[in-house]
């Protein structure tokens, strides 16, 4: 018998139990169309009404690898999420039938992970992305069903991204307990893979195993081990820091070496490398002002003293007996007396050649296209223009550290590597001890 919930929606047949409820496959009356719904038991009004209130906020987020809601609310015993119907089948129902391989699986992987990166964007975060939660469509591409409860630490993030990746390729439900023995079982069944990317994928796993590898770091990770695939004879360009000596990569560095290289160089020598040398010319401006200036003073001041003697010399001639302005026969105080007009008292000249202001070096622009800024310093406002200024995105997070309150300690992916427009940069901005 069907179940129905109210007079608009009609549970038909159960499709795959999640960590909170059922997944049902039913019709809506009202709307004539198909969709799922997700039955959770309720546990109490104040517990339904704040799963309630996050559905909400989940519902906001629309993205192709993720099950859009379109409704949501109280039926009896139960809280019911209605969800846009889907073409395709659970995961788990297809690990021992599916025929993806090597590449694919990768490249199915990555994708995914690209959707959790926006899904971040939009504060959501923390669910499973491991095999139970997820959907697979007919196009082999991974969809996550609920993305707004609470997964389990080792099923989320990175290191869920890479037990997702283990579970397809050995077509295993259970994800390894240990990294000797995923390296044991996802080697021969990742088929089609070269030996390098093999290599780059199992240096990189060993790392997410140790907790050392971020979501957005992973994902870049994955990107340069799909593009091995792609050019099989000459591994990719990578960074190399200035300092290092310029060696051919492909004679002596194998794929695991270059990604070693790519980590974030100093950023003190990065910036020596970057700061153009014209900088320094401003200075050199101002120091010569400021030698020729005592010299202006200088000459200024003889020139001052020079009028004030004349002026004194002349003053005494006007008073000495038979000067140009006495009398003939006045040999004393008689006659016409001259009086002496006082030179005039020079003015000081005021030194009006004002130096003209000093233009304040512009900083380096290191938005580079093609390649991700360097942040490490930076404030939170000058690391946003500079990741704008590179064409891609960014998210960031404070966190309590030694460096200075306010300024960028720590990015992920490091500085300098190979990026494409619209590619996503996490930085954390520290807040101090």
């Amino acid at each position: 018998m069907e179940q129905r919930i109210g007079e608009r929606y009609v549970l038909t047949e159960p499709i795959h139990p999640l960590a909170d409820g059922v997944m049902y496959a039913g019709k809506d009356l009202s709307l004539h169309r198909d969709v799922f719904l997700l039955m959770v038991e309720k546990s109490g009004d104040a517990s339904s009404s704040d799963y309630l209130r996050v559905l909400g906020q989940a519902a906001q987020f629309s993205d192709e690898r993720f099950f859009h809601i379109l409704n949501a609310g109280l039926a009896e015993n139960h809280v019911y999420t209605v969800l846009t119907a889907q073409k395709g089948t659970p995961l788990p129902a297809q690990l021992g039938r599916h025929r993806m391989r090597g590449i694919e699986i990768v490249s199915a992987v990555f994708d995914l992970g690209k959707g959790m990166q926006e899904a971040m964007e939009e504060g959501i975060s923390g669910f499973s992305v491991t095999a139970e939660n997820m959907w697979l469509t007919e196009d082999n591409r991974l969809k996550v069903m609920n993305y707004w409860s609470p997964g389990k630490l080792i099923s989320r993030g990175s290191l869920g991204l890479c037990t997702l990746l283990y579970q397809i390729s050995t077509h295993s439900k259970q994800g390894p307990a240990t990294f000797d023995q995923y390296q044991e079982n996802v080697v021969p069944a990742l088929t089609g893979l070269t030996s390098g990317q093999k290599e780059a994928l199992l240096a990189l796993s060993r790392r997410v195993f140790r907790e050392e590898v971020s979501l957005s770091s992973f994902i870049f990770s994955l990107r340069e081990i799909i593009a091995l695939d792609k050019s099989p004879e000459a591994p990719p360009k990578v960074f190399v820091p200035p300092a290092a000596p310029k060696e051919p990569v492909r004679e002596t560095a194998p794929p695991r070496i270059q990604y070693r290289q790519e980590e974030e160089p100093a950023p003190e020598r990065v910036r020596r490398t970057e700061k153009p040398p014209r900088a320094k010319e401003p200075e050199a401006e101002v120091a010569d002002t400021r030698e020729r200036m005592p010299l202006r003073r200088t000459i200024w001041t003889l020139g001052t003293a020079a009028i004030v003697l004349l002026g004194i010399a002349v003053f005494m001639y006007m008073l000495l007996p038979g000067g140009p302005n006495k009398g003939p026969g006045s040999g004393g105080t008689a006659g016409n007396t001259a009086t002496a007009t006082p030179a005039p008292t020079p003015t000081p000249m005021s030194n009006t050649a004002t130096p003209e202001p000093t233009p304040t070096p512009t900083p380096p622009n290191d938005a580079v296209p093609g390649q991700i800024p360097n942040l490490i310093g930076m404030t939170q406002e000058a690391a946003e223009q500079a990741v704008k200024a590179a064409g891609m995105r960014y998210s960031y997070f404070i966190e309590p550290n030694p460096a200075e309150s306010g300024t960028v300690f720590r990015q992920d992916p490091p500085p300098n590597q190979p990026a494409n427009k619209g590619d996503r940069v996490t930085f954390y901005i520290s807040k101090g001890q």
